[in-house]
C-alpha cells in the first residue's frame, strides 16, 4: 500500500513539473520598460527580458494604441543566466505629443505607460537633473519621487547610477520601483560615471540618440531651444582625441539658443575630487569659445555653483552617494554639503534652474535671459 502511494505521489509530482515547464520556459519581461533617446519624432523603449524573442511595443495617442513595432536592437547584460535588453524604436511620431505604450513578449505584457515627445524650438519645457546615486537607495527613492512630482519632460543624469558596473548593482541600486516609475514616463540621457563605467551593463541599459559622433558613448542632442553635449569622462577627451574633435565640431555647429554640457566629472570644483583636467581644458578651449551657458556635473558628492569666464559650472553630485565637504574658492558662488538635484525651466528667452536638497529646500537659483 505504502509503495503504491509513493508511486502515486511521484506521478503527481512529475505531472506538476510537466504542467509548469511551459510557464517556466515562457519568455518574460523582467522589469518595467523605460524610455531613452527621445527626439521630436522618436523614442526608444527599453525592456529587459529573459530571452531574445522579439518584443513588440504597442503605442498610440490613446489607450487603444493603434500602432505596434518590433524594430530595434538587442543587447545582452552581464547577468547569469543571461538577460537581454530589447531596445525598441518608435519612430514617425509627432513633436510635443503625448503617447501611450506597453511592451509584449510571448504572454508577458507590461503595464501601460505614457511619454511626451520632444518639443519644437520656441516651446517651453522642464527638465530634471540628478547624479551619483550609488548605494544611497533611500535618498534616491526620495529624489526620484520629488522629480516625478515636478513633472519634467526629460531628465539629464550625471552618471554613477550605481556603485559598480555589475548587473546586480544596476538592478538593486538604480532600477528601483520609484526610478522605474519615473523613467517609464520621463526619458533620461546619461553621462557615464566612473562607477558604472562604459561597461557591458552600461551599454546594455542605456541608449543614446543618433548624433554626428556616430557613437553611443558620447553624443549630443537637441531638445526645444537647448543643445546638449554629453561628455564621457571614462574615454579620453584630450586635445586632438576623437571625443575632443567631436565636441569642438558639435559646439561650433550648434545654432540653438541655449548650450548645455553634461558630464560626470566637473571642470571646476573646490573640495572633493577637485577639477578634472581634461574637462578644464575643454572648458577653456571649447566651452568658452562656443558660448556654453551651463555645465552640469557630479562626481564630488555635494552641491557647488561656480562662475568661470561667464559659464555657470554646477556640481550637483549626490542623489544618494556619501556626502563630501565642499570648499570655498575664488569662483564659487554657493555651496552646500547636502544631497541634491535640480529642476530647470527653459523658454525661448529664459533659463531658470533651481537646485534642491532631498527634502525640497532650495539651495540655489539661477536665472539667465537671452533676447
Amino acid at each position: 500500500m505504502r509503495e503504491q502511494m509513493n508511486r502515486s505521489c511521484r506521478r503527481l509530482a512529475l505531472l506538476a513539473i510537466l504542467l509548469l515547464l511551459p510557464v517556466l520556459a515562457y519568455p518574460r519581461i523582467l522589469m518595467t520598460p523605460y524610455l531613452q533617446a527621445v527626439t521630436k519624432t522618436s523614442v526608444y523603449v527599453l525592456a529587459e527580458c529573459d530571452s531574445k524573442e522579439a518584443v513588440r511595443v504597442e503605442y498610440g495617442t490613446t489607450g487603444d494604441y493603434g500602432h505596434s513595432t518590433t524594430a530595434g536592437s538587442i543587447a545582452q547584460t552581464g547577468a547569469s543566466p543571461s538577460t537581454y535588453v530589447h531596445k525598441v524604436l518608435l519612430s514617425g511620431l509627432k513633436p510635443n505629443t503625448l503617447y501611450c505604450y506597453r511592451a509584449e513578449q510571448g504572454g508577458s505584457t507590461s503595464a501601460g505607460a505614457s511619454f511626451r515627445t520632444a518639443v519644437e524650438p520656441g516651446t517651453s519645457f522642464r527638465f530634471a537633473w540628478l547624479a551619483d546615486v550609488r548605494g544611497g537607495t533611500g535618498i534616491h527613492d526620495m529624489i526620484a519621487a520629488r522629480i516625478s512630482d515636478a513633472n519634467p519632460a526629460v531628465s539629464l543624469y550625471g552618471g554613477d547610477l550605481c556603485s559598480s558596473s555589475s548587473y546586480r548593482s544596476f538592478k538593486d541600486e538604480f532600477f528601483r520601483p520609484r526610478e522605474l516609475e519615473l523613467a517609464s514616463h520621463v526619458p533620461f540621457f546619461n553621462a557615464t560615471g566612473n562607477h558604472e563605467r562604459w561597461s557591458t551593463n552600461t551599454k546594455a541599459f542605456t541608449q543614446a540618440p543618433v548624433s554626428s559622433s556616430g557613437k553611443q558613448e558620447y553624443y549630443s542632442f537637441d531638445y526645444g531651444d537647448v543643445h546638449a553635449l554629453v561628455v564621457n569622462n571614462e574615454i579620453t577627451s584630450t586635445m586632438g582625441s576623437p571625443q575632443y574633435r567631436f565636441a569642438e565640431r558639435d559646439l561650433k555647429e550648434s545654432t540653438n539658443k541655449w548650450n548645455i554640457v553634461i558630464s560626470h566629472k566637473p571642470a571646476y570644483c573646490e573640495g572633493g575630487h577637485g577639477n578634472d583636467v581634461e574637462m578644464e581644458a575643454m572648458s577653456e578651449n571649447l566651452f568658452e569659445k562656443y558660448h556654453v551657458d551651463i555645465v552640469l556635473s557630479g562626481h564630488s558628492h555635494f552641491f557647488q555653483h561656480s562662475l568661470v569666464n561667464k559659464i555657470h559650472h554646477f556640481v550637483i553630485g549626490t542623489a544618494g552617494a556619501p556626502i563630501y565637504t565642499p570648499e570655498n574658492g575664488p569662483n564659487v558662488l554657493k555651496y552646500a554639503a547636502d544631497y541634491c538635484y535640480a529642476i530647470g525651466d527653459v523658454t525661448p528667452t529664459t533659463l531658470h534652474l533651481v537646485v534642491y536638497n532631498d527634502h525640497g529646500k532650495v539651495l540655489d537659483t539661477l536665472d539667465l535671459e537671452k533676447k
